[in-house]
């Protein structure tokens, strides 16, 4: 056989190979699959030894799905950002060298529709010659279609088990797809979290007020959580009144904020306020994350449970915090000598107020500024609030060497005064604001814990309240946000 033969009859090989490659991705319709296999097919092609796959859900931003490599996952982000997507709408792949050495992107888009990019890296030869960029552009156009085909399959796999009554899914598809998340988390290393939520009061609004009320004010609280839901989050109803919320990749602080958020919203919302101004709904809600907080379901579900009812036994619900703002709630909280005992329940966290001791404000700053640095990649919000923001303030020295990355934020309240530029700490400076002067306060909100101290300085002795209560620092750390216009997550 001559070479032009052999050339001819190798390129048809390759073609062949080719085309059933691209066939291979429409032999199921499961999205997780399909990324699966797009992965793994454009590693192939290209003969690289590492990749990674983001895609999107519609008007969603290009999250990373898949990825496999040579040393685990890749340096890359969960996330990529918008500035990515012009280039992605051009649909050719392309080549940049990185400090790990060459990286070959493929986008994947429909008709100008984004729907995803992969990146291969470690080339067998250490470059991607022409014919590997030629024929992952080839797959990228098939395995685009694949991608889309297999999105609307599972939009369609929805419509079709939701509950009727409130368009939550039932809860046998929400059981599987947590199944299916928890496995995909393990293969990857990654996380999620659980919400459960209770409408507490609604038998009571159902006997009084009859069924419809009932559903009308079930189906109000659902369509405010669905406007802040991501594309990829399942909603699910367990009962008339609880309901199960998958948040996939999101850590202990995610769920925090999101569960903040999300009752913000529906306490706002006019329906649910037409409904509560005839009777409270009482709306609890309690998360948990995998695997921090359990490695199956029912562990999941049952922290769930129990941070439920701390929040029931909470000094927010006991004492009806939810209507008073950041200064209306620190007197109240701090009261004086002669104020009513706290009420205290075996399932609340300890509170307590009292004279406090001379010094503990400033170690408490020392104490949180030891405890960021000794795991500087843990989230959370710190809130210093002291008559003037001085750079001698104890939080402050304590963070002088903390590290660039340090992922809490860190802010300090009060007048002006004298404070040097710091890499870990947020001013906002305060003037005229005499309450501020009167009072010091230290609000810690993170992943596992949260705390706060309120005190008030008088000519004798200091008088304080402390508490570990994550419903009543969630709240100061909101009321506190919404009086003085922070940036609230």
């Amino acid at each position: 056989m001559s070479a032009d033969a052999t050339e001819e009859v190798s390129w048809l090989c390759a073609a062949v190979s080719l085309h059933e490659r691209a066939r291979s991705l429409f032999a199921q319709p499961e999205l997780e699959w399909v990324q699966e296999r797009v992965l793994a097919e454009l590693l192939a092609v290209s003969d690289a030894r590492s990749g990674a796959l983001w895609t999107c859900a519609p008007k969603g931003p290009l999250q990373l799905r898949v990825w496999r490599g040579l040393a685990g996952r890749p340096p890359v982000p969960d996330v990529l950002s918008a500035e990515t997507e012009a280039r992605l709408r051009a649909g050719v792949p392309w080549e940049v060298f990185e400090a790990e050495g060459p990286a070959l992107y493929v986008p994947f888009s429909v008709q100008g529709e984004v729907l995803g990019l992969c990146r291969l890296t470690d080339a067998l030869g250490g470059a991607f010659p022409g014919e590997a960029r030629a024929a992952a552009e080839l797959l990228a156009g098939t395995a685009s279609l694949a991608l889309q085909n297999a999105r609307r399959f599972l939009a369609l796999q929805r419509l079709g088990l939701r509950d009727p009554d409130t368009s939550a899914y039932n809860l046998a598809y929400f059981t599987d797809y947590a199944s299916k998340e928890m496995d995909k988390a393990r293969r990857y290393n990654r996380g999620f979290s659980l919400l459960l939520f209770s409408l507490d009061n609604l038998g009571t609004l159902r006997s009084r007020f009859g069924p419809d009320e009932a559903r009308a004010a079930t189906r109000a609280v659902i369509r405010v959580f669905a406007g802040v839901l991501r594309d990829s989050d399942v909603l699910a109803r367990v009962s008339d009144h609880e309901f199960y919320l998958l948040l996939p990749e999101t850590d202990a602080f995610g769920a925090v904020v999101f569960t903040r958020r999300a009752l913000q919203q529906v306490r706002e919302a006019p329906e649910v306020q037409a409904v509560e101004a005839q009777l409270p709904l009482s709306l609890v809600a309690g998360a948990s994350t995998f695997p921090r907080d359990g490695e199956d379901f029912d562990e999941l579900v049952q922290r769930c449970r129990r941070r439920m009812e701390e929040r029931r036994a909470s000094l927010q619900r006991r004492l009806m915090l939810d209507g008073l703002d950041f200064w209306e709630t620190v007197e109240l909280l701090l009261g004086s000598a002669q104020s009513p005992r706290l009420p205290a329940d075996g399932e609340a966290e300890p509170s307590r107020r009292g004279k406090v001791a001379d010094g503990l404000f400033e170690a408490l700053q020392a104490e949180v500024a030891r405890e960021l640095q000794r795991d500087p990649g843990t989230r959370g919000l710190v809130y210093v609030g002291a008559g003037e923001v001085r750079s001698d303030l104890a939080i402050a020295r304590g963070l002088e060497r903390a590290p660039a990355g340090l992922s809490a934020r860190v802010y300090l309240l009060g007048r002006r005064g004298d404070f040097q530029a710091h890499p870990g700490l947020t001013p906002v400076f305060v003037a005229g604001d005499e309450r501020l002067g009167r009072h010091e306060f230290l609000l810690w909100l993170g992943e596992q814990s949260a705390y706060a101290l309120l005190q008030r300085r008088g000519k004798g002795a200091t008088w304080g309240f402390h508490t570990s209560d994550v419903a009543v620092v969630d709240s100061l750390v909101a009321k506190l946000q919404s009086t003085y216009d922070l940036q609230p997550y």
